[in-house]
């Protein structure tokens, strides 16, 4: 049975997502941040007859992620439930994503590998490494459209984030000040933090720029007492981030309307 969870659930969510913490660090996270009375996220759980959580289907936004087992008894009234719903990006392990390409076939597929590191297994220099501060966001945000081709910050979300003291986001500058590396920290659990938008610019790739501002968010998150993940489908990124301590736990699908 597929029912819509309030805070009284909170704890046996949380026992049941942690069973992956990595893994579900982006349902975890939402569920600590932003709990069930926002208009912004809903959070269903599918019990057996023992009414033990078998599933869980969060919504962020217009972004889905559902978290179960391969052989899930409830997949059909999960994909009913999302039949009815409003969004973008559904995404999640790619083992369980794949019944979702079926229900779903217009809706275009990426695969990543999704990371953790535990402990970094090579001492970079991050002197050059630095917090981005309020007048740096624009900047910012051109070192992301030039890396990404996309950019989906929000200025004044990441300025009250930076006064708030809540922003992770570090940066490299050059010689003359301007901006040529850079990435955050974008979403944290009690357990695991979520590295994401790691790039350099094309001309000052090469340097150790892209380590040195990794290794710096990863210490981030062991100084909090957390893992730090990131996803990767870049096979040269994929031997830098290895050669730092990252294991690949598993591979991650996105499944996007056209």
């Amino acid at each position: 049975m597929i029912r819509k969870c309030t805070e009284k659930d909170k704890k046996r969510l949380l026992d049941y997502l942690e069973k992956e913490p990595a893994l579900n660090l982006f349902t975890i996270g939402d569920i600590e941040m932003y709990g069930f009375d926002s208009s912004s996220q809903d959070v269903w759980c599918y019990e057996n007859e023992s009414l033990e959580i078998e599933g869980v289907l969060l919504r962020y936004k217009k972004n889905l992620i559902p978290t179960h087992s391969i052989d899930f008894s409830g997949i059909e009234e999960f994909i009913s439930l999302i039949q009815t719903i409003d969004f973008t990006y559904l995404s999640g392990k790619q083992a369980i994503l794949k019944d979702y390409q079926e229900a779903f076939p217009s809706l275009i597929a990426t695969s990543t590998y999704f990371a953790e590191c535990q402990k970094l297994a090579e001492k970079v220099d991050t002197t050059r490494v630095e917090d981005l501060e309020v007048e740096g966001i624009s900047e910012y945000f051109q070192l992301m459209r030039t890396c990404f081709n996309k950019c989906e910050l929000v200025a004044e979300e990441v300025v009250e984030k930076i006064k708030s003291g809540k922003a992770v986001m570090k940066i490299v500058k050059n010689q003359a000040g301007k901006i040529v590396a850079g990435g955050e920290v974008s979403v944290e659990s009690q357990t695991s933090g979520m590295i994401i938008g790691v790039g350099t610019l094309p001309k000052d790739r090469g340097h150790g720029f892209a380590s040195a501002v990794v290794s710096e968010l990863v210490n981030h998150c062991h100084e909090q007492g957390k893992s730090a993940c990131l996803f990767y489908n870049n096979p040269i990124a994929g031997k830098i981030y290895k050669r730092l301590g990252f294991q690949d736990l598993d591979q991650w699908m996105m499944l996007k309307k056209k």
